[in-house]
């Protein structure tokens, strides 16, 4: 058979039956599915059956009747010679992967508002909404633990129901999971701490319009006369107080809604209605 028929025959016929194969032939059908675009998993247990284990997309071996040759070209091995465990297999490493896509996404999602605060500062010259103590607290201190949890997330209802992934497309990191968390959630939680700044410095008497092109004079030591937006003086000393009190605000309103994301995140299309928020 060409490879022409043999193309022809596996598009058109759903149900095919290979019967009496040679270890070459099955290595000619398995790059023949792979032509076509298919994802291949071989089963073997014997000599004969290495040569496509090894072609295959995934090589699935038997642990206990197995050779040892076909364990060593095969990606999987099954330790008690049961096809079920095939199914717990790919229960697991979907497991794994969704669990690794929602850890990814949270983790992630604070940079923005972690770099957007000294951009602004920059730019605007505005008093440092951001202390740089406070960066590592957001990355160790509230990030850590629930990022580590959302490793043992269980699975969701719909988990084993779905169709498997575009090898192609469909990696661990694409840009629609970069665009969602720094471009959006990212967004938001900025947001939320520029919130948070600016009502702090309004209560002090620093309204926006002050706040902007301020940043010279407010770090300025020498200056202990500089008026607010209601003509009221303040000194180094007393701007460095509200500068750590705008600190502690813009810390704040990150932390609060990285909770709001965690929650989020525990799901990635079910809601956190159906989810629960149990874990393994």
């Amino acid at each position: 058979m060409s490879e022409e028929d043999l193309d022809h025959l596996l598009s058109y016929y759903n149900e095919i039956v290979f019967a009496r194969t040679s270890p070459q032939q099955k290595l000619i059908i398995v790059e023949g599915y792979q032509r076509l675009d298919n994802i291949v998993a071989v089963i073997g247990d014997g000599v004969n059956d290495s040569p496509a284990l090894k072609k295959s997309n995934i090589g699935i071996a038997m642990g206990i009747s197995g050779s040892d040759v076909s364990k060593q070209a095969a990606d999987m091995i099954l330790l008690d010679d049961n096809f079920a465990s095939i199914v717990t297999g790919i229960e697991e490493g979907r497991l794994i992967y969704e669990n690794l896509k929602k850890t990814i996404a949270y983790t992630v999602t604070h940079i923005t508002a972690e770099i957007l605060p000294f951009l602004i500062f920059i730019s605007l010259e505005v008093p440092l909404p951001l202390g740089t103590i406070c960066v590592p607290w957001i990355d160790l201190g509230t990030d850590l633990i629930p990022a580590i949890t959302l490793a043992y997330e269980k699975p969701e209802n719909d988990f084993m129901l779905r169709t498997p992934r575009n090898r192609k497309t469909e990696n661990l990191v694409t840009s629609q999971l970069l665009g969602l968390t720094i471009f959006q959630v990212g967004f938001i939680e900025y947001l939320s701490g520029m919130f948070t700044y600016f009502v702090i410095y309004g209560q002090f008497g620093f309204r926006p319009k002050k706040v902007y092109g301020l940043r010279d004079d407010w770090g300025n030591p020498a200056i202990s006369n500089l008026e607010d937006s209601y003509g009221q003086e303040w000194t180094f000393a007393q701007r460095r107080l509200v500068e750590i009190t705008g600190y502690t605000g813009y810390f704040a309103g990150v932390v609060v809604t990285q909770c709001i994301n965690l929650i989020c995140c525990k799901t990635r299309r079910n809601s956190i209605i159906e989810q629960g928020m149990r874990q393994v």
